[in-house]
This record gives C-alpha cells, sequence and structure tokens, in this order.
C-alpha cells in the first residue's frame, strides 16, 4: 500500500520547515528536503508544490490564517479603545510573538518570515504577498491615528523597519529557544511587552528637527 499522500506532504513541509529555518533558504536543496523527509522518490516535493515557490506559499499557509485571526482579535480590543495606542501596537506584535509559544512549526515560521522580509531576493513576489494577508497594515493604520507628527513620507520606512525590528527579535529569540531553552534572563511576558513598547516607540518617534 502507498504513503499516505497528506502523510508525504505533511512530511515534506516539516523537513523543509526545518532545513530552511537552521540553514537559510537559498541554503537547502530541494534534493535535501526530499531525503530528509524520507522520500524515495526524487520527484516527491515536485508532485506535492512544483517548485520552491509553491513550497514556501504552501509553508506560509499553515499559520498565516492563525495570525490573521488572532489580529482580528486584538484590532477589535483596539477599536473598542482607541485612546489606547498600545492596544494597537498589540496588534500587531502579539499574533507573531505567539507562535514563540507553541511547537517549533511556529518557531521556524518565524525564523523563515524575517528572512523574506529582510531579502526580497529569497522569493517570488506572490509568497511575499501572502504576509499582507495578516491585516498588519490595519494595525498601522490604527496607530497612525496617533502619529500625526509624522510625515507621510516616513510612514512606509517607520513600517519597514519597526516590522523588520520586530520579526528579527522574535526570530532571534526562536532560535535561542530551539537551542538553548532559556534565551535570556527575561521572561516570556516581559519580553513581548518590552517589544510592543519598543515598536511604539521606533514607529512613533519624533521627527528631529
Amino acid at each position: 500500500m502507498g504513503r499516505n499522500p497528506e502523510a508525504t506532504r505533511r512530511e515534506l513541509l516539516d523537513s523543509a520547515a526545518r532545513l530552511f529555518a537552521e540553514r537559510g533558504i537559498a541554503a537547502v536543496s530541494l534534493n535535501e528536503i526530499n531525503t530528509a523527509a524520507g522520500q524515495r522518490n526524487a520527484s516527491a516535493l515536485q508532485y506535492h508544490f512544483r517548485s520552491r515557490e509553491g513550497l514556501l506559499r504552501a509553508m506560509l499557509e499553515r499559520h498565516i490564517p492563525q495570525v490573521r485571526a488572532r489580529r482580528d482579535e486584538l484590532l477589535a480590543l483596539a477599536d473598542a479603545h482607541p485612546e489606547k495606542v498600545r492596544r494597537s501596537a498589540e496588534a500587531f506584535v502579539l499574533p507573531l510573538a505567539e507562535q514563540l509559544d507553541g511547537d517549533w512549526r511556529g518557531r521556524a515560521f518565524l525564523r523563515i518570515t524575517a528572512e523574506l522580509m529582510a531579502d526580497p531576493s529569497r522569493s517570488a513576489p506572490e509568497v511575499r504577498e501572502l504576509l499582507t494577508q495578516t491585516l498588519a497594515d490595519e494595525a498601522y493604520a490604527r496607530i497612525w491615528k496617533h502619529g500625526h507628527n509624522v510625515p507621510a513620507l516616513l510612514r512606509p520606512e517607520r513600517m519597514r523597519v519597526g516590522g523588520t525590528m520586530v520579526l528579527h527579535a522574535l526570530a532571534d529569540r526562536a532560535r535561542l529557544l530551539e537551542f538553548a531553552g532559556r534565551p535570556t534572563q527575561i521572561a516570556p511576558e516581559l519580553f513581548v511587552g518590552n517589544l510592543v513598547d519598543m515598536f511604539l516607540a521606533a514607529t512613533l518617534a519624533p521627527v528631529g528637527r
């Protein structure tokens, strides 16, 4: 009896996630993923995902619905307290930070996403487009209601730098959790709260004169 196609697909995704997170997307060949997943058929990955881009897309699609649903929930809380800008910052940070608390797949997702956002050449535009479906722009829209002193010209740069900072901080902690178990003396709640504060401060920092 042949192997269950869904089980094969899951094994391929898991193997790719581990290797991409540990070594970087460009450093891993499709053949290595096939071998790590225990696939004797060299074309198994192409059959299930067609290409590296299809694999990355499927990998992101395992996590993005959860991130989006949690962010939508937090945005509703922010809308209930529009005077508290920190609620909007939490809506950006917390859905990502909570990936640290699950199994290794969530932590791998953070490391891979950080690489994709930092270096657009690592994937095709349609793969990175998936990340825009997490309602991150909705969180920023609420933050900007409190950022009247930040010129519109600078806002895209603030968004890019702030988002990159958050992802890299989370990816670094994810890496340390995988290899050290306890990355720093800072408790998880303090780490996340401090990250929210830094993100908000960087986004709304006064413009120098």
